[in-house]
């Protein structure tokens, strides 16, 4: 589709594109990933989507050390508090959107109410009294400063640099959080990185982009015909008065406003038919599927989630698409791991401050009574397990169940054999219960907590049990 640039007016983005001789493998710039990310249909969808189905549960917070749930809770609420899921999608959409984003942490002192200095370390000791925040910037606020070490010979080839620029101002390591969508490649320049960074999520995908928009030109025109009415109707003859035209004018006139509900005459010879757009539907639809798989291609994305259509059936009933999107999911997940283990440990020293672990110092004086703000800090620390809720949940389940069977199976067959021994039965109950807990699965509302020592202490011959065979469905 040619044309000049006075064709598309003030719409920048079918001037970039259209106005551009665009091949397969087209490299975008900035401004061209902006404009995609930003006006074309498809553009959120290809950079957000996938990082807003990858966060679009919480994830379960277990404290394993802690006595009870109330250092999790407090987590979650510092996490919501600082907008931790807010900064985590913005910085990796923009990553897929240009290549690489750059997150910034600072902080200011209430009691100066000036700025930590961006070439200083931030005290995390300290973060519970500072005013804490997180900028999310894009390669044009970086540019020159994230061009990556191209020496195959030097240990910092290709990986992170200590120190980013951006605006002119200088960050220190541990001050900023660089993440890439897909790894650099030696001397492979990225324009819209402004770098030897990772590449945009539309960088494979440009010029099937470009066809979407023709592809919607195509349906509007079809939506403009679908309506047109072919009225087949009786012509005058030569010899026709100026009455029997009229009243032909008049018809097609009347035809043309009528509408549900209306009855209009033609006569005997004459018909009323749509315009028959039936094949132009069926070449529209294959020619889109086709784009979008194509766009899905290139965006290594499942095409399931570009079309939004429901998951194909076959394969026990859409169980393999399933299985593709989740695990898509889990890579996205993955990606975004550096990111959140850098917001969980900001959470935590906020969330688990000196007030805090004195109240829950107060609340279990036997356990923590000894205990300094540091060492408990770093006990629950050390046993903090975020973790993912599964993307398929049937096969999930199937699995949860699979690890109970085998656990009171193997209760089953070993209790009669120590049923002399109350100390083996006790410890039989305590592996049970261990197990059990230890599945990570959230299936009971309360935990177990069975007196083994008070089953160890009964006298001998205290349990009679019999060896049984699983029936039915209790086979594992």
């Amino acid at each position: 589709m040619a044309g000049t640039s006075s064709d598309f007016g003030d719409n920048a983005l079918w001037r970039e594109l259209f106005n551009t001789q665009l091949l397969p493998g087209h490299a975008p710039s900035y401004e061209l990933c902006k404009l995609l990310y930003t006006s074309h249909p498809l553009g959120a969808k290809i950079a957000r989507m996938p990082v807003d189905m990858a966060m679009g549960e919480e994830r379960k917070i277990r404290v394993g050390d802690a006595l009870d749930d109330e250092p999790a809770k407090e987590f979650k609420r510092h996490w919501g508090f600082i907008g931790c899921d807010d900064i985590i999608a913005q910085l990796g959409t923009k990553a897929r959107v240009y290549g690489v984003a750059v997150m910034v942490f600072g902080a200011v002192d209430p009691k100066t109410n000036k700025r930590i200095p961006p070439d200083q370390d931030i005290p995390f000791n300290r973060l519970h009294e500072l005013d804490i925040y997180f900028n999310v910037v894009d390669p044009l606020n970086t540019a020159g400063s994230l061009v990556f070490q191209q020496d195959p010979n030097d240990p910092s080839f290709l990986k992170a640099p200590a120190a980013v620029t951006v605006n002119g101002t200088t960050y220190k390591k541990g001050r900023f959080l660089i993440l890439m969508n897909e790894e650099p490649e030696y001397l492979d320049y990225e324009s819209s990185a402004y770098g030897y960074s990772g590449r945009s999520s539309f960088r494979r995908c440009v010029y099937p982009m470009r066809s979407y928009l023709e592809s919607q030109i195509a349906n509007n025109q079809v939506a403009r015909k679908a309506g047109v009415l072919i009225a087949k109707l009786k012509q005058p003859t030569s010899i026709a008065n100026r009455a029997m035209q009229v009243f032909s004018t008049e018809k097609a006139e009347k035809l043309r406003i009528s509408a549900n509900e209306n009855v209009i005459t033609i006569g005997h010879d004459e018909d009323v038919a749509t315009l028959n757009l039936m094949n132009v539907d069926s070449s529209l639809s294959g020619v889109r599927q086709h784009i979008l798989e194509d766009i899905a291609a290139g965006a290594t994305m499942p095409a399931q989630i570009l079309k939004a259509e429901t998951l194909a059936q076959g394969f026990g009933e859409g169980t393999e698409d399933a299985k593709q999107i989740a695990q898509y999911v889990s890579r996205v997940r993955r990606w975004l791991k550096m990111i959140y283990g850098f917001c969980d440990a900001v959470a935590m020293r906020r969330a688990w401050s000196p007030d805090f672990i004195a109240a829950m110092r107060e609340k279990y004086p036997k356990e923590y009574g000894n205990k300094s703000n540091e060492t408990i800090f770093r006990e629950w620390r050390n046993s903090f397990t975020p973790t993912w809720p599964s993307e398929s949940t049937d096969e999930s389940f199937d699995v949860t169940e699979k690890k109970y069977r085998i656990i009171l199976e193997t209760a089953r067959v070993l209790a009669p054999l120590v049923q002399s021994s109350p100390r083996d039965i006790g410890g039989l109950v305590e592996f049970v219960q261990r197990n059990i807990e230890n599945t990570g699965e959230e299936i009971f509302s309360g935990e177990l907590n069975i007196d083994t020592q008070r089953i160890a202490s009964l006298p001998p011959g205290s349990f009679d049990l019999k060896e049984s065979e699983p029936e039915g469905e209790d086979l594992p």
